[in-house]
Order: structure tokens, then C-alpha cells, then sequence
């Protein structure tokens, strides 16, 4: 009877009396050499196409069998897929290469796959039907991470970093149900809502300081001398008075109840200039501040939204050093 091989590994099953001066040299090479690059091996291989077969062969090397496999080259397109013997197995798969941004291990039968992302790793495995993404958030007590990025994960704990990317975490999506301590500085590129939707309560509380940038509020293209503030781009505005002037109505759709800041008003080198306000902001009476003219002179006047339509206004005339 010749020899057979196992349906995961390919090894070699010698029969019953096969081989009778090489079955040792046979097992070596044919068995143990195999079973050493199934659990040891590191396959690095440069895909070309958009669809790669790892080879495999019975009882000989192959690329299949390794252990870990990491995929290189330059393919100039940013799908492809990387094929697998249809036999359960557990691979290390690492996307290094250029500009595949989906990279697709699945078995050459079919089924579903998993992408492995761009300068990433992970572990996986496939159940003679389907491949799976061996770790995955379900079910994780802790995560360490070395640069790459988090995709959106639920948190039922505490999240803790001392850095990433030096000492900051940049936060793209969202932690939620839990606390997050970071060391360092937390980068956010949208808003950070406290509570639920817009509803934020009072829940966070700064134990230093905070601050809040100062900026140029924009012209209301009325005039070039006429302001019309957007709340959602600051809180905090300045303008230099050039001419008789306008405070028009804020932005409607950035106006949110309960903002608050302040508008820093400058007189120019000549003075003399005047600014009158539109309907939606209240001042105490009923009656706008008249703005010191004195040349170089500020003002300030702080604020804060009851609702769109309605803005209470408070002025500090004249601000300077004291005499």
C-alpha cells in the first residue's frame, strides 16, 4: 500500500512495511521538517495580481503550510485576494503592501474571507468552509496597540494609554460606556458629545484649565465692514471697526442653546466708528451698548445663547490699564 497524507498539514502517512531502508529519512523530511514550517514557518511572498493560490504540495514545502505568511509587493490596484487550501488551519496573515487597502484571505473554494488591512496583521483561521478572524473586540479584556489604527469598539471597562504616536492618542471614532484616561493629549476631528445626543449634562469637569480660541469673526457679505458670527466654527471672536459697522445675525444652524463666549471689538487707528446689532441679540432694557469710539479702544461683550433667535448680550466698555 502506498503512502497516504493528513488533509490539514499534506504529511506523510507511511504504509504498513513501506520503505524499509528510508522510512527514517522519510519521516524526517516528510513529517517532522513539515510539522517544523507548519508551526514555525515564515512565509514572505510578493503578490503581482489580484489573485494569489498559495501552493500546496503533499509531503514536500510549500507555502500554504507556514505558519505566518507576509505579503509584499506592488499589485497597482487596491483589491485583491489571497487563496488558501480549503482544510482547516491557523494562519498569521501581515498586509505590507503598497496601496492594497483590501486584502482578502479566503479558501479557494469559496466562502466568506477576511481582510487583513493595510500595514496590519491578523490571526486567522479557516474551517474547511469559511475563514475567521481569530481575535476580534467581543469578548477582549485588554488591548495594547503599537501604532495602526483602532477601528469604533465598545468599551464596558476603562480604556488607559500612556501614548500613541508619542504622547497622543488620536481618537477618530468613539469610546462609549466606560472611562478613558489618557496620559498625554487626545486629538479629536469631530465633536465630543457629553450624555446623550445634544442632550449634555452637567458631566465633565476640567481640574486645571481650558481654553478656547480667539478668531476673526467673519464679514456677512452685506458689507465688508458687517460681521456675522458662526458659532460652530468658534466661540470666542475679535474684529477691528474700520466703518460704521453690523453685527448681523449668527449662523441659525450652529446656534445652540446654552454656548456661551465673547466678541472682543476693536476700534482702528481712527476711531469713531459704530456698531449696531441685528434682532436676535437681547441686551439688559432692551437697549445696545454704544461702543467707546476712542481710537484703539475694546470692548467686550460676552454672550450666551438662550436659542437661535435669542442671545443675551452683556457689555465691558473701554477695557484698559488702569491710571
Amino acid at each position: 500500500m502506498p503512502s497516504s497524507y493528513t488533509t490539514r498539514l499534506r504529511l506523510e502517512k507511511q504504509a504498513d512495511g513501506e520503505n524499509a531502508n528510508t522510512w527514517g529519512d522519510r519521516l524526517n523530511q516528510q513529517v517532522i521538517d513539515m510539522v517544523d514550517e507548519a508551526v514555525g514557518g515564515v512565509l514572505g511572498i510578493a503578490i503581482t495580481t489580484s489573485v494569489t493560490t498559495l501552493s500546496t504540495n503533499n509531503g514536500a514545502t510549500d507555502q500554504a503550510r507556514n505558519a505566518v505568511v507576509r505579503v509584499s509587493g506592488n499589485p497597482g490596484v487596491t483589491s485583491c485576494t489571497i487563496e488558501i487550501p480549503n482544510n482547516e488551519k491557523v494562519y498569521t496573515f501581515t498586509n505590507q503592501t503598497t496601496g492594497v487597502t483590501t486584502l482578502t484571505v479566503k479558501r479557494a473554494g469559496g466562502g466568506t474571507g477576511v481582510n487583513i488591512p493595510l500595514n496590519g496583521s491578523k490571526i486567522v483561521y479557516c474551517d474547511g468552509a469559511n475563514m475567521h478572524d481569530a481575535v476580534n473586540a467581543t469578548g477582549v479584556s485588554a488591548l495594547a496597540l503599537e501604532g495602526g489604527t483602532v477601528p469604533g469598539f465598545t468599551v464596558s471597562g476603562t480604556v488607559s494609554a500612556t501614548s500613541f504616536v508619542g504622547t497622543k492618542i488620536v481618537a477618530t471614532t468613539s469610546l462609549t460606556s466606560g472611562n478613558v484616561s489618557v496620559t498625554g493629549d487626545v486629538n479629536v476631528s469631530g465633536g465630543i458629545a457629553i450624555g446623550s445626543g445634544n442632550n449634555k449634562g452637567k458631566q465633565l469637569r476640567i481640574t486645571k484649565s481650558a481654553v478656547a480660541d480667539i478668531v476673526s469673526v467673519a464679514t456677512s457679505g452685506t458689507s465688508a465692514h458687517d460681521m456675522k458670527p458662526d458659532f460652530g466654527t468658534a466661540q470666542n471672536f475679535v474684529h477691528v471697526l474700520k466703518a460704521n459697522s453690523t453685527l448681523a445675525n449668527p449662523v441659525s444652524s450652529t446656534c445652540i442653546a446654552g454656548q456661551t463666549g465673547s466678541f472682543f471689538i476693536i476700534q482702528n487707528a481712527a476711531g469713531s466708528n459704530t456698531l449696531s446689532f441685528k434682532s436676535n441679540y437681547k441686551f439688559v432694557g432692551g437697549t445696545a451698548p454704544t461702543l467707546t469710539t476712542t481710537a484703539c479702544a475694546t470692548d467686550r461683550i460676552d454672550y450666551i445663547v438662550q436659542s437661535s433667535s435669542s442671545i443675551h448680550m452683556q457689555a465691558s466698555l473701554d477695557i484698559k490699564t488702569p491710571t
